[in-house]
């Protein structure tokens, strides 16, 4: 699902810690101050592997996720049409997403993805709805080949 795994330099993870510091998911900076957890940085290649992803969001208005392999997350490729389906679940969160593809169709949005790989299920933490952005806007395309940059947090290996 993610390749090109790689170990991010020190500057990179400072910079990672830094910005996490300002968002909702700022517990995430901790374990990796201390070693604790590790961060990489990979890609994902396919429009389908992107669309796959769980999401940090377990429920949406009164809407839950189906039963699937670990956490009950929506994925990637569900929130949109889930959205557009259940006018005024959450209308906010389908105007943002929107509002991100728009955007994204003009080059002024900056993908810092965090996922966080938990057993063998990667979770998208940081960058929810800009992944989401990405994916709905290339949904329609020719060409499911892309080159989407993540940083991935996983516990370290002792």
């Amino acid at each position: 699902m993610i390749s090109d795994l790689e170990d991010c330099s020190e500057t990179e993870i400072q910079q990672q810690i830094r910005y996490l510091h300002e968002t909702p998911v700022r517990e995430i900076g901790a374990p990796l101050q201390t070693r604790k957890w590790v961060l990489k940085r990979g890609s994902i290649r396919t429009l389908a592997a992107l669309g796959a992803l769980k999401t940090e969001f377990g429920q949406i208005g009164p809407l839950i996720p189906t039963a699937s392999d670990g956490e009950r997350k929506f994925r990637i490729a569900e929130i949109v049409p889930l959205l557009r389906s259940n006018s005024g679940v959450d209308d906010e969160l389908l105007r943002t997403i929107e509002g991100l593809v728009d955007k994204d169709s003009r080059g002024e949005v900056t993908y810092n993805v965090m996922v966080l790989l938990q057993g063998s299920e990667y979770i998208v933490k940081d960058g929810n709805k800009r992944a989401i952005a990405f994916y709905e806007r290339r949904r329609e395309s020719t060409t499911h080949l892309i080159d989407f940059p993540v940083f991935v947090v996983q516990i370290a290996q002792t």
